[in-house]
């Protein structure tokens, strides 16, 4: 999550039927959509630019996953800054799905309060072509010793298109993750994970790598019990991403959510976790 102003600080939908051609003036890559989105915070404010970029379907982490655009709608404009770059990006060989994740910075408009943190986020190219959000789950953590660099903007995909049947859906390979992690997470994340695998969670720096990533989940009281409610993937198999509760057996409410964001580099490959996110939800206050 990038926060939204005068939201908690703590913070997608199949690929389209038919891709129109790029709208005027849209941007023609994920990249460069997460500059546009950015750089409209300022004209915009950051209510103004979320509402103009993220999908109908959208998903923010806020910190249980909610609409994009019904929880941006019921906040009020307000002078509050946010700003965010894309450091890393990837996009299906099909050009309809793409994931981009960065440092965010915010401010209050009156500079009482400030926070910082990593952004993640799914874009879908929408049936007019426009790039839009569809999940945005980041977190916020304390600042990095050295900031990551910033993409150029007109990074693009490098990734061959690919053609054929999928092997194994995007929700299939999740079921066998989530039944996974629910015997061990850590072991699942070993199992499923790419070799510079992402993994955050609020307050930690982000984890990169596979014993990064199970350290980072060892330290986080997220549950026992992991089930996803989401998954959708790129027209030609080869994205995705899903999303679901963590919690206990006992427990009648979830302690946590998460996010993978799966990759592969053909539809009959093995899929891969290159980021997840875990959004630990506070227990309801007692009245």
């Amino acid at each position: 999550m990038r926060p939204i102003a005068a939201f908690t600080l703590t913070l997608l939908s199949g690929a389209a039927a038919g891709i129109a051609s790029t709208a005027e003036n849209e941007p023609t890559s994920v990249v460069e959509a997460e500059y546009a989105f950015a750089q409209s915070a300022k004209p915009l404010g950051v209510r103004g630019a979320f509402l103009k970029w993220l999908a109908a379907d959208s998903i923010l982490c806020s910190p249980a996953p909610v609409n994009g655009i019904a929880s941006t709608t019921a906040g009020e404009p307000n002078g509050d800054t946010l700003e965010w770059y894309p450091a890393f990006s990837q996009t299906a060989g099909s050009g309809d799905m793409g994931y981009t994740t960065g440092p965010w910075k915010y401010r209050s408009a009156d500079g009482k309060a400030a926070a910082q943190g990593t952004f993640l986020s799914v874009w879908r190219k929408q049936p007019d072509g426009a790039w839009r959000v569809v999940l945005d789950c980041g977190v916020n953590h304390p600042k990095p010793e050295v900031a990551p660099a910033a993409m150029k903007a007109s990074a693009a995909s490098t990734q061959a298109k690919t053609a054929g049947a999928w092997r194994e859906p995007i929700g299939t390979v999740e079921a066998r993750f989530t039944a996974a992690a629910t015997v061990d997470s850590k072991a699942a994340l070993k199992s499923f994970g790419a070799a510079d695998v992402r993994v955050m969670a609020r307050g930690v720096p982000v984890a990169v790598g596979l014993e990064a990533g199970q350290s980072l989940l060892a330290g986080q009281k997220l549950g026992t019990v992991w089930g996803h409610s989401f998954a959708a993937q790129s027209e030609d198999g080869t994205l995705g991403y899903a999303w679901g509760y963590i919690g206990d057996a006992q427990s009648e409410r979830p302690t946590a959510a998460y996010v993978n964001v799966w990759q592969r580099a053909n539809a009959s490959a093995p899929w891969k976790i290159v980021a997840q996110s875990l959004q630990l939800i506070p227990a309801p206050k007692k009245s």
